[in-house]
């Protein structure tokens, strides 16, 4: 998926490489699913409204993880929903991070050609005017949540595939308990995320990097909270991208390029579920 450790003289490397890597942007805009996971569902337009409030997040694990926020998204109104005599209307608010200290760290691996979102969370709170806690029996409370769900789904399926992934394919749903005791609906998502081939020049001689495709994860939680309905997830890549090209020019030379860029899927996603579950 990426390049990195190169073994030798890599830095005189032409722009075909960074070509080869400029769509790899693909999780920033996969991430920005969060942000507009509930418009649509009307035709109304919308409108920003500082007074509306953002999900709390784990500031402090996100600090110390090498976050950064990257947009503070809002949507209102959302949609509307009648739920008997009652209509409801819903406002979003959404906070979106990447993971800068992979990025940074990627991007020295490559020398730069790798230089985009690696890892992404999101975290959007819906709320609604009159307020949930008002609507009787928790039956449309019910309602609400699934609503938010579907759209949320739809709309990141959509996103992954505008940024480039291929194959975009729901893989399961299980249930997921959260940091406050209430139980999320998870949804899991697999898609594939093909990349270009690159040139490393070694003196005279250049050795291609053949592209590929590389598994990314992708994984949408959401659950009622008190008097909203919440949502988070993120993207990662899912597995490792690890290549050794070799040239001989003549008898006497043999000119080598290790790719290993060392990513950890199982930590990406410990991490990403960690914050997930700490939403609220």
């Amino acid at each position: 998926m990426h390049p990195g450790n190169e073994r030798s003289e890599t830095d005189r490397s032409g722009n075909e490489g960074r070509e080869g890597w400029s769509r790899r942007a693909y999780l920033g805009v996969a991430a920005a699913a969060g942000a507009s996971a509930l418009a649509g569902c009307s035709g109304q337009g919308a409108t920003v409204s500082a007074a509306r409030r953002p999900p709390k997040v784990p500031e402090r694990r996100l600090d110390e993880g090498g976050w950064e926020r990257t947009d503070d998204a809002t949507e209102d109104p959302a949609f509307e929903q009648s739920v008997g005599p009652v209509t409801l209307t819903a406002a979003t608010r959404t906070l979106l991070y990447e993971d800068a200290a992979l990025r940074t760290k990627i991007a020295d691996k490559t020398l730069g050609r790798a230089d985009a979102q690696l890892a992404t969370f999101f975290a959007t709170r819906a709320t609604f005017d009159p307020d949930i806690t008002s609507l009787p029996a928790g039956a449309g409370r019910q309602r609400l949540l699934d609503r938010v769900e579907a759209q949320s789904r739809r709309t990141f399926r959509s996103r992954l595939k505008q940024a480039g992934l291929a194959d975009v394919t729901q893989t399961g749903e299980e249930t997921m308990q959260v940091a406050s005791g209430a139980e999320a609906r998870l949804t899991n998502f697999e898609a594939a995320y093909a990349f270009d081939g690159f040139s490393v020049g070694l003196g005279d001689e250049e050795i291609t990097i053949e592209g590929g495709e590389i598994t990314v994860a992708g994984h949408l939680a959401a659950w009622i909270g008190n008097d909203s309905v919440l949502v988070t997830g993120g993207a990662y890549p899912d597995e490792n991208f690890a290549r050794e090209v070799t040239k001989t020019p003549s008898e006497a030379i043999s000119l080598t390029v290790d790719v290993d860029l060392g990513l950890k899927p199982k930590t990406y996603r410990d991490e990403l579920f960690d914050l997930m579950k700490r939403v609220r």
